[in-house]
């Protein structure tokens, strides 16, 4: 999908009174930097604003305000106020409503539903959206959407977030993804006040030594397939146990297993709580990961997909090597 309507997004937020702000579960870089940015801006517009991110937030995105900002209201104050009040819910950086998790239903909710979005998958759940497929990342789309509506209103603090969340889903303007517009809007939040370095710093050189600890013991478990062509680890919760990291920090093991060389495909396989599996996909030179995902339910991009599995590590193991059977195969050796 890529039904861009910025215009009808503004028209829509420029009388709104109380906004309710969502998106999806697993929050990245680019959904807490929409979410700290569309905070910041709509009260200084004047409104009325809370975000709700389903689980926990990254401590890593804490710099931008994430403690203060995010997930002040609960769930019950959140329900009273749709009920009695004329509140517009928006969805931003979510490919699908099952995303928004334990949100979904308040979402529903809202008086009016408004969709800002940057992934292909997204065919639309909003009663308005503004989904920019061609967009590195969903900050992208929310600068512009700014600039609709006045972009003088947009300080150092709201660029801050912007930028973290462009950094985070570029790779630091180093994936496929990554375009022309990706380095202007770039330069545009430079100018707006964001700190490249301060930002990098934060995101970057932040990461408990737990985190560390649990990477190299997925890197130690990782194995070459298909000639080299697909590199596969996974992370059980015993190993979360034993290197003292969590759940948030398996973030950075499909950045570091992506270096190897000659390798098309990287496949992350992570115990959840409940027994299911997340697997995280990431491709290379072009291979299409997203259609792996979306035979499970899940989505993303072409170059940077997941889904969750409900089986056994092993079991989703040989699921999605049955289906990479399809595009590598037949030999996985």
């Amino acid at each position: 999908m890529n039904r861009v309507d910025l215009e009808a997004v503004a028209a829509r937020i420029r009388p709104a009174h109380t906004v309710f702000l969502f998106t999806h579960e697993f929050a990245d870089g680019d959904a807490l930097g929409s979410m700290v940015a569309l905070v910041l801006f709509l009260r200084s517009m004047g409104k009325t604003v809370h975000a709700f991110v389903p689980g926990k937030v990254q401590n890593v995105y804490r710099f931008l305000g994430t403690d203060e900002l995010l997930n002040t209201m609960s769930a019950q104050m959140a329900s009273e106020a749709v009920r009695t009040e004329r509140v517009t819910c928006l969805s931003a950086d979510a490919a699908d409503l099952d995303r928004l998790g334990e949100w979904k239903s308040l979402f529903l909710a809202g008086a009016e539903r408004l969709v800002i979005d940057h992934h292909g998958t997204n065919t639309g759940f909003g009663d308005v959206c503004a989904v920019d497929a061609s967009a590195s990342s969903c900050c992208e789309v929310l600068l512009d959407l700014f600039s609709v509506v006045d972009v003088t209103l947009v300080d150092a603090k709201i660029a801050s977030a912007l930028y973290a969340g462009l950094m985070a889903d570029t790779g630091s303007f180093q994936y496929a993804n990554t375009g022309v517009q990706s380095f202007l809007h770039g330069a545009r939040l430079v100018e707006l006040g964001a700190s490249p370095d301060a930002i990098a710093c934060s995101i970057y050189e932040g990461k408990p030594y737990a985190a560390l600890r649990l990477t190299a013991a997925a890197v130690s478990a990782s194995r070459l397939l298909y000639a080299g062509q697909v590199v596969v680890s996974h992370v059980t919760r015993e190993m979360l146990e034993h290197s003292g990291a969590l759940d948030e920090d398996t973030d950075g093991i499909t950045d570091e297993l992506r270096r190897i060389a000659g390798t098309k495909v990287v496949v992350v396989f992570r115990e959840a709580l409940d027994g299911s599996v997340k697997v995280s996909l990431r491709g290379k030179y072009g291979f299409d990961v997203r259609r792996i995902a979306t035979v499970f339910g899940g989505g993303g991009h072409p170059l940077a997909a997941g889904c969750t599995i409900a089986t056994g590590l092993g079991e989703a193991e040989a699921l999605v090597l049955t289906e990479l059977d399809r595009y590598l195969g037949p030999s996985r050796i």
